[in-house]
């Protein structure tokens, strides 16, 4: 049976959300039940980025140079083997070399997956990426509650969940994905088709880069979004289930409103580009950000903290959604997956940077009862890195 590219791009992209998330919902309370600090969670955060610093562009050529088939299955075996790792031990050098098959998972997945779609789909980009980000959001909506109400019960439920999950894409990939020759590096020369090397590859990859102002600017707002969004995603759980007194429940349900607040910013998009070019609506859903991951450093009662965290969430739909239309018209079909790595890959350096100095504000936070007050001062101290943001996107 065949199926249009971007109605098993949704279906995908449906599983692939739900079977991250479903752990990620309690993936810090679940690495502190170990017997961890959130330290040493976030150091194997920092392991994770690292990693995929490292592995981005090489894996984002295997995509443009054997295929993005091959890459996709690739991505999620590494996955299963990360899931299983987790699972099985408390060991922190397992865990270690879990986060880095995890890494390898994300880096092999990432950018083959959308230029699969990009290359195979006739649909506008607006509708692919509007509509698939929003149907991502929809499986974070159903995944949250069932993630931390799994949790509850054992943390290590949602992760079964997490397996099964995986084990279908597997399936799904395999059986459904078609692969032209779009996508692959070919020289024709004397009537023969000829491979490019991985060099030539990387080479040229950069060379467009940084010959298009437009591409390398994105590339260096991603630094700093990535920075100001570190503390968010490291802090959150801990402080929304500290702030509540409610317990890890709470967390599901505030996952679940999440998605639904980053649905809306996906779909926002959509309507946005109809009466607004590519830059303006980059810019707007920056400015959701910043702002709003501002004002929520500076409150410390629980439902102030979560509607400003709401508001941001939309800017956390929006931006991937605006990002991904505004990279796609510009990067040419046969390097999509290794440019799209790269820049996958510099972002990663904003994260490490904002993991690393999280970490060193939070080595005395071991429970939820420690102070919040380091978490909200780094917040406050973020808006330089939102106004730099907001700066180099006006070049």
């Amino acid at each position: 049976m065949n199926m249009k590219a971007h109605k098993l791009f949704y279906l995908i992209t449906f599983i692939q959300f739900f079977m991250l998330e479903i752990t990620g919902t309690t993936l810090i309370l679940y690495i502190l039940s170990k017997g961890y600090s959130l330290q040493s969670a976030n150091n194997l955060l920092i392991v994770l980025f690292i990693s995929i610093l490292l592995l981005e562009i090489p894996t984002g050529v295997i995509a443009d140079r054997f295929g993005r088939k091959l890459s996709v299955i690739l991505g999620y075996i590494c996955y299963f083997i990360y899931l299983l790792l987790f699972v099985l031990t408390k060991d922190l050098s397992l865990l270690i070399i879990a986060q880095i098959f995890g890494a390898l998972a994300t880096c092999l997945k990432s950018g083959a997956l959308e230029s699969w779609v990009v290359d195979h789909s006739d649909q506008p980009l607006e509708d692919i990426f509007s509509k698939s980000n929003s149907i991502m959001y929809i499986a974070g909506f159903f995944c949250g509650l069932l993630g931390a109400f799994l949790a509850s019960i054992h943390f290590n439920l949602p992760w079964i969940i997490s397996i099964i999950c995986c084990v279908t894409l597997i399936i799904l990939s395999s059986i459904y994905m078609k692969e032209n020759n779009k996508g692959t590096q070919e020289i024709i020369s004397n009537g023969n088709s000829e491979k490019k090397s991985i060099k030539t590859i990387i080479n040229n990859s950069i060379t467009i880069v940084l010959s298009n102002k437009s591409l390398w600017i994105i590339f260096i707002v991603g630094i700093f979004i990535s920075f100001s969004n570190s503390a968010a995603n490291t802090f959150q759980q801990p402080r929304f289930v500290g702030l509540s007194e409610h317990g890890v429940w709470i967390f599901g349900v505030i996952k679940t409103i999440y998605s639904l607040f980053m649905s809306m910013g996906s779909l926002l998009i959509k309507k946005l580009s109809k009466h607004y070019n590519d830059k303006t609506v980059m810019i707007l859903s920056l400015y959701m950000l910043g702002v709003w991951l501002i004002l929520s450093g500076l409150f410390d009662q629980f439902y102030l903290v979560l509607v400003t965290f709401l508001i941001y969430e939309m800017g956390r739909g929006m931006y991937p959604t605006a990002k991904q239309i505004y990279l796609n018209k510009r990067i040419p079909s046969e390097y999509r997956a290794t440019i799209l790595s790269l820049d996958s890959a510099i972002a990663q350096i904003g994260m490490c940077l904002g993991l690393f100095i999280t970490g060193l504000i939070s080595k005395n936070f071991t429970d939820l009862s420690a102070s919040q007050l380091p978490i909200r001062n780094l917040m406050d101290n973020l808006w330089s890195c939102s106004f730099t943001t907001y700066t180099y996107s006006q070049i």
